[in-house]
């Protein structure tokens, strides 16, 4: 855990949680929240209560032989998947490898000391392991929501948020969570939003080893923290642009997730709205970007409607989001990036 002066609250613990109560209750609270045991009567979790090779046949079973991705670091790291020093690259590799040769390999770094670190993330189960998902619902979702596998040994990926709400389910092994509210970005000294390790910027701050001189705002971050430690068949539910640190904490680890949206799909996601102003407003004198601020405000993120002395068909783009007015925004700016 971090330091005594920088140790995080505990996240608040549900149980006994019903999918009513979770979207009445506990989703509008935009806070992350353990639910206790809630997945604790999956068969995954059962078979890897009886033992790993058991969890690991199981898992194998529903493969058929698809190629995934998986990252391999040196011992040296740590486990911890981050940057080069230059974050020009890495300090890991990735590589591609059928499901069952990476259960096998996984399975013989359990008796190395110290062993390489090895992650498996995001990987779709309806693709890789059709059936799974069926085997193993969620009933606070939607069913279409597709599930991913993370599975791995001892690795920790440094603080990043999600776009979308996330349901984390841990099937086995240890996992602990920190995190921190979407506002700490200012505190959090993110790195390049271009050239991430997995896809989501990161913190450059290790929560453990804080460089203060270097990263002085990280002390205010690590005061709104929050740590939530998980075993199996528990679940934690993370809202959307909240920060999170992940450790897996055993030599083998396995967690399923679940990333949903709300409102009209197919939309776009708002971190390519954040690229589109670096591109158009970024480079702005600074009185214009707080004149385009106004704007924004207004339009984006008042609580009143910008557009309410105007009919719904007088509002055209701003009038309520459907697929159809979806699809004529995404035409509208097609024709505005063209070169």
């Amino acid at each position: 855990m971090p330091s005594p002066s920088l140790k995080p609250r505990p996240v608040r613990e549900w149980h006994d949680v019903t999918p009513e109560y979770f979207q009445v209750e506990i989703a509008p609270r935009f806070e992350p929240a353990i639910l206790r045991q809630y997945v604790a009567g999956w068969p995954a979790v059962k078979h890897g209560a009886n033992s790993r090779d058991q969890l690991r046949d199981y898992l194998v079973g529903f493969s058929q032989g698809q190629p995934i991705e998986l990252f391999l670091g040196s011992p040296e790291i740590g486990g911890r998947f981050f940057y080069t020093e230059d974050l020009q690259g890495f300090n890991f590799a990735r590589r591609k490898d059928h499901f069952a040769a990476a259960m096998g390999r996984l399975a013989s770094m359990e008796t190395e000391a110290p062993a390489p670190a090895f992650y498996i993330g995001a990987t779709a189960i309806p693709t890789t392991l059709p059936g799974l998902e069926r085997d193993n619902p969620l009933d606070l979702v939607d069913e279409r929501v597709p599930p991913n596998i993370w599975i791995g040994n001892r690795t920790t990926i440094p603080p990043h948020y999600d776009v979308s709400d996330n349901i984390a389910c841990v099937v086995a092994g240890h996992r602990r969570f920190t995190l921190f509210p979407p506002e700490q970005v200012r505190n959090l000294y993110v790195g390049p939003i271009d050239l991430t390790p997995a896809g989501q910027p990161i913190s450059l701050v290790d929560p453990y080893q804080p460089d203060l001189e270097r990263y002085p705002k990280f002390a205010e971050a690590m005061e709104t923290a929050q740590v939530a430690e998980l075993g199996p068949g528990d679940a934690l539910y993370i809202p959307s642009l909240w920060w999170h640190q992940v450790e897996s904490l055993d030599t083998f680890n396995v967690l399923i997730n679940y990333w949903w949206e709300y409102g009209v799909p197919n939309t776009g996601s708002p971190f390519e709205a954040l690229v589109h102003g670096l591109l158009t407003i970024r480079h702005l004198p600074l009185e214009k970007r707080k004149a385009w601020q106004v704007f924004f405000d207004h339009y984006l993120f008042s609580e009143e409607d910008p557009a309410a002395h105007m009919t719904e068909e007088q509002k055209r783009a701003l009038g309520t989001m459907t697929p159809e007015l979806a699809a004529y925004l995404k035409h509208f700016l097609r024709g505005a990036l063209k070169p």
